[in-house]
């Protein structure tokens, strides 16, 4: 007779790493999808932050163009990014987007996914 607490038998030695093995590539989308979601989260508070800084800018400038685009993209980091202003006097709106794409690096593929937006709206300085 066996007893329960024996050494287990060889059937059951290689156990622990088959379940292992079917686990690990769950894992590894999981956190794999982490970063893109940290990723897009940045981006978007980047986004954000650019179009207060173009927004403050056009409250300046509100007829300069070039200055408004340098404002975002200095401030963002971002170089595709579309500006585009709307002025409604006394105030003045400055719509911000970037379209971006996802990174499937065991393919070295990437996926254009969505694109992200801001919206920032200032009142125009009296100069």
């Amino acid at each position: 007779m066996r007893n329960r607490l024996a050494k287990p038998t060889q059937t059951e030695s290689g156990q622990a790493a088959v379940e292992f093995a079917l686990v690990l590539p769950f894992v590894i989308l999981a956190v794999s999808s982490l970063f893109v979601v940290a990723q897009v989260i940045s981006d978007q508070l980047a986004l954000w932050h650019g179009a207060y800084a173009g927004a403050y800018a056009a409250s300046l400038e509100p007829d300069n163009a070039e200055a408004i685009q340098h404002a975002v993209v200095a401030e963002t980091g971002i170089s595709n990014v579309s500006v585009k202003t709307t002025r409604a006097d006394p105030y003045i709106t400055v719509s911000v987007s970037t379209t971006r794409s996802i990174p499937l690096f065991v393919f070295s593929w990437s996926v254009r996914a969505f694109t992200l937006n801001a919206d920032v709206t200032i009142h125009i300085q009296d100069t």
